[in-house]
């Protein structure tokens, strides 16, 4: 299993809405990165007001051990429910792939991208697939950091 996300990284959703950047998290231990993660992440989905089906998410690498250090997505999951049997059968939909976005996603992204590019100091660029490791599903971090998604 493996999930694809539709959405901008952490870093480049906080650097456009004037929080500065995550090169920082790199650096901290456990504790320090959860209580960071959590407060950026408050800050961003304070600002976003964004639709349902946007959240912030964990692209863990490995299914064995959750690691905060993994790469942080804010956007949607590409196909239903977000997980797929295999990344590359995406390529060519069959019956475990519902599809593309549907337009309620999509519309949802492009709101983001409005909301920040109207109100930041910076600029998202178009959205970009995000993948998990091979064998890894996206984690909701909202959860992960005791925090309800907004």
């Amino acid at each position: 299993m493996a999930s694809m996300i539709l959405g901008w990284t952490l870093n480049d959703m906080t650097t456009a809405m004037g929080l500065g950047n995550t090169d920082h998290f790199l650096h901290l231990r456990q504790q320090a990165l959860r209580e960071a993660l959590r407060d950026l992440v408050e800050a961003v989905n304070s600002r976003l007001a964004a639709p349902h089906d946007v959240g912030v998410w964990l692209m863990c690498q490995q299914d064995s051990f959750t690691d905060l250090h993994d790469p942080v997505v804010v956007g949607a999951p590409m196909v239903f429910g977000g997980r797929i049997p295999e990344v590359l059968w995406y390529l060519a939909p069959n019956e475990h792939v519902d599809g593309m976005p549907s337009p309620t996603t999509l519309a949802s992204l492009h709101e983001v991208m409005s909301t920040v590019n109207g109100e930041g100091p910076g600029t998202l660029p178009a959205p970009t697939v995000h993948l998990s490791g091979w064998h890894a599903e996206a984690d909701n971090l909202g959860v992960l950091l005791g925090r309800k998604q907004a």
